[in-house]
């Protein structure tokens, strides 16, 4: 796997990390989702998703040049022990796996309206997760 310009690297992870990730992950070679507690002598990373937040405190944001409207708040960044990465192959580079993004925090369903979503039962989970959980709007690029 291979951090490339098309990576999207700006969660808040420190160099040490991403360069921890680039050697855990070297020898992918085709899509995956892995999520792994950061080492004891690494600090927590910052986590962008927050749990049980109402209605009224949400407002909706496309982000990244999605088409699809992401569940904001302007809550601070919490911190995380848990680092998610996601990486596959490349569409420029055929062969080649890339990291895709890496942020602080578990795992999330994919937001609604997903392309990526497939199934009754994923647009499901993804309606469950997200009417209570959002992204925090603070301390980030909002990505």
């Amino acid at each position: 796997m291979k951090i490339t310009e098309k990576s999207h690297i700006d969660h808040g992870l420190s160099p040490r990390l991403m360069a921890l990730i680039a050697r855990r992950y070297a020898d992918r070679q085709a899509f995956f989702i892995d999520t792994f507690v950061t080492p004891d002598d690494e600090p927590a990373v910052p986590s962008q998703l927050h749990a049980d937040v109402p209605e009224s405190e949400c407002f909706y944001q496309q982000r990244c040049g999605r088409k699809t409207w992401s569940r904001m708040c302007r809550r601070p960044p919490t911190t995380s022990s848990l680092v998610t990465v996601i990486g596959g192959p490349s569409s420029e580079a055929p062969g080649e796996c890339i990291l895709y993004t890496a942020y602080g925090g578990p795992l999330a369903p994919r937001e609604p309206g997903d392309p990526g979503i497939e199934t009754p039962e994923q647009a499901a989970e993804s309606f469950a997760f997200w009417r209570t959980h959002a992204l925090s709007s603070l301390g980030s690029d909002a990505a």
